[in-house]
């Protein structure tokens, strides 16, 4: 008797809760689309809404992606600066926080209060970084910029360093930048 009392239940259950994970789902897919749009407002907007999904929105830009990276990312002898690819690299690049993060895959917390959160509810130590400038700009500090281009795009440093710790990285300031006037119209900064 229970269990025929269970079983139209259990699928009434299934019957609401589908539509409410598919639509997330789907909303996480048509942000994705928005934040590489041209219209900058409209890009804006789906980038700060993917970024406030955390790490899910991140994979949300991946997946969605997935083609263009492969095309176009490390180790690509087709790499090109079309608009779109500039498009989708500066949208997971404001997403992850990381400058060339779709070499990477890394989701960094800018809010530590945020991070300790996500370490609460995952129970993954975190893993904060102190750097001068910031770890999504060109021009951080030589080690955030050696950790980016060396240890972050190695796959398997990657995967460790996502499925072990909630990344965290703070500014403390602005990086210095020195620059070289030649005196002969060049400059090196």
């Amino acid at each position: 008797m229970r269990s025929k009392i269970l079983l139209p239940a259990a699928l009434l259950l299934c019957l609401c809760l589908t539509p409410a994970v598919f639509a997330g789902t789907t909303n996480a897919e048509a942000l994705a689309r928005k934040a590489v749009s041209e219209n900058q407002a409209e890009s804006a907007s789906a980038i700060a809404e993917l970024r406030q999904m955390g790490p899910g929105g991140l994979r949300a830009l991946f997946q969605i992606f997935a083609e263009e990276i492969k095309r176009n990312g490390l180790g690509s002898q087709s790499a090109s600066g079309s608009p779109e690819w500039q498009r989708i690299t500066a949208a997971i690049d404001s997403v992850a926080q990381q400058r060339d993060a779709y070499t990477s895959g890394l989701y960094w917390y800018t809010d530590i209060e945020q991070a300790k959160a996500a370490s609460k509810s995952s129970g993954k130590p975190i893993l904060s970084l102190r750097l001068l400038g910031k770890l999504s700009e060109e021009f951080s500090c030589a080690n955030s910029r050696f950790f980016r281009t060396v240890l972050y795009s190695n796959p398997e440093i990657a995967r460790y360093l996502s499925e072990n710790f909630i990344l965290h990285w703070k500014s403390v300031r602005p990086a210095p930048r020195v620059t070289i006037d030649y005196g002969d119209g060049r400059r090196v900064e």
